[in-house]
């Protein structure tokens, strides 16, 4: 990818490996590992993009294809500092239906496993800590915790 820090348009080029924010609504919320195809044309901000683990059918043949305003693409986000202490009420992503979906942690099970409240789906799922993470926002070409995460940070410390 070329540094979107210069400007704050994000600039991606073929083959950079990124997450997508599907534009069907029945998706807000949730991210979706993917690549790069192709921009659209020479001079927009439009991108054609494939889908690492969606498909156009059932069959299950062809990666589904989609053409896509920059804004609802990201790179993947990098891996967390240092071990995440998930606690009831964290704003989370769950890995769910082959992505990231945004919830709510709202209970803790014995196990390493916990409870989230998947906003997408209106119901509550029960998840391994490996397939959580707290969720970031790319912004200007970094990322930056979201209100949450900072405002968690500050109670433990």
């Amino acid at each position: 990818m070329s540094n979107p820090s210069s400007s704050w348009i994000a600039q991606f080029k073929p083959g950079d490996r990124v997450e997508i924010s599907p534009h069907d609504r029945r998706f807000r919320g949730s991210w979706y590992a993917g690549t790069v195809v192709r921009r659209e044309a020479k001079n927009t901000n439009r991108y054609v993009v494939e889908y690492n683990q969606l498909y156009e059918d059932e069959s299950g043949e062809k990666l589904l294809q989609e053409t896509l305003d920059w804004i609802q693409l990201r790179p993947p986000p990098p891996p967390p500092e240092k071990k995440v202490q998930f606690k009831f009420g964290d704003e989370v992503e769950a890995f769910y239906s082959d992505g990231w979906w945004e919830g709510a942690l709202t209970a803790e099970h014995s196990g390493g496993k916990f409870a989230v409240f998947l906003r997408g789906f209106e119901e509550q799922i029960v998840f391994e800590e490996k397939d959580l993470r707290l969720p970031v926002q790319w912004v200007k070409g970094k990322w930056e915790p979201r209100f949450e995460q900072v405002q968690r940070e500050k109670e433990v410390s």
